[in-house]
């Protein structure tokens, strides 16, 4: 029901656009994505969470030839009004939420995968070795038909378990089954980062030690029977109605590797950096959190494929609506 309401509420954005402040920064935006050959400024979303750990070294350190904005999204329907109305040039999202605004008519394309495989099972006990071990027990997911409720279902169901039979799983944001797990009210909960790295670390707090108990990316590794094989969870878009030109994409685009592999060689120094520009994820945390987030930058054009096989098997037990509908074609996929 929830994808459908996104799908409406999608067409009416586009039917309707956005007026006042919006139509003003939808001016803005386009405006600074033009300004000459000096120095592009790019108006970037910027979603919570590892893919915009690079956005905070990027914003402290501004290149010479490109001046960044952030303007920051946590929902669906606040990333759709700010793409449709271009209010943003380029933006961070999961990959879901790309493929629903390309098959729903946006103009839109994946510019690079940012996030592979962050996602953990995660437990005050340390007695689940495998996915099978889930049995008889209650899990909390964030929310039903979410990335992490899809995958978790697929790799349930791969390894003869009933989701709706053989275990419960139970809907919750993943502040309270942090809270429930640290509390003993909860026994298990799929986390991605730096959500398992927070709770783990407030958890401790109180005498009690969470332990990442599965890795989906390892479990799906085992499912497929491929050792390389990865989750993409999440990258960039440009949106192409902002008339970004495509040598600013390029360049946004090393300038984000570049800080990706200095988030990655120092994560001491990263932690401080990502609270100052996001100040909900503390320091310690995030200083955590990359041991485990999976940061490379792989370019789209570079990773179609892995990413079509990947969801192509997941969408084997996932409803066509959680996936946008489809798998994009090939013109989703940005071309250098």
């Amino acid at each position: 029901m929830k994808k459908k309401w996104l799908a409406v509420a999608l067409i009416a954005v586009l039917l309707l656009g956005i007026a006042g402040c919006g139509a003003q920064e939808t001016e803005d935006a386009n405006e600074a994505s033009s300004t000459g050959s000096e120095k592009a400024t790019l108006v970037v979303g910027s979603a919570p969470g590892p893919v915009c750990y690079g956005l905070a070294y990027m914003a402290e350190n501004p290149a010479d030839d490109l001046a960044l904005e952030l303007k920051p999204w946590n929902k669906y329907d606040q990333l759709l009004a700010m793409i449709t109305s271009d209010q943003v040039n380029i933006s961070s999202t999961p990959l879901t939420n790309a493929f629903m605004l390309y098959n729903n008519g946006v103009d839109v394309q994946l510019i690079n995968v940012l996030v592979w495989g962050m996602l953990y099972v995660v437990s005050p006990e340390d007695t689940v070795q495998s996915i099978a071990d889930l049995k008889g027990q209650q899990i909390a997911v964030n929310s039903q038909g979410s990335n992490h409720d899809l995958i978790l279902r697929h790799l349930l169901i791969n390894n003869g378990l009933d989701p709706e039979q053989d275990l419960e799983i139970i809907y919750m944001d993943l502040p309270e089954a942090s809270s429930k797990l640290a509390s003993g009210e909860l026994k298990y909960a799929v986390l991605n980062e730096p959500n398992s790295s927070m709770a783990t670390l407030n958890a401790r707090k109180g005498g009690v030690e969470l332990n990442r108990v599965l890795d989906l990316q390892k479990e799906w590794q085992q499912l497929t029977g491929q050792e390389t094989a990865r989750i993409p969870q999440a990258g960039f878009v440009v949106v192409n109605s902002s008339q970004l030109d495509k040598g600013v994409v390029e360049k946004f685009q090393q300038n984000l590797t570049d800080a990706v592999k200095w988030i990655n060689d120092n994560p001491e120094e990263a932690g401080s950096l990502v609270e100052k520009h996001f100040d909900w994820m503390k320091a310690p945390a995030v200083q955590q959190s990359l041991q485990f987030a999976r940061l490379e930058l792989v370019p789209a054009a570079d990773c179609q494929k892995e990413i079509e096989a990947f969801y192509t098997e997941l969408s084997k037990t996932a409803p066509a609506e959680a996936l946008g509908g489809k798998l994009p074609d090939a013109g989703f996929y940005f071309q250098p």
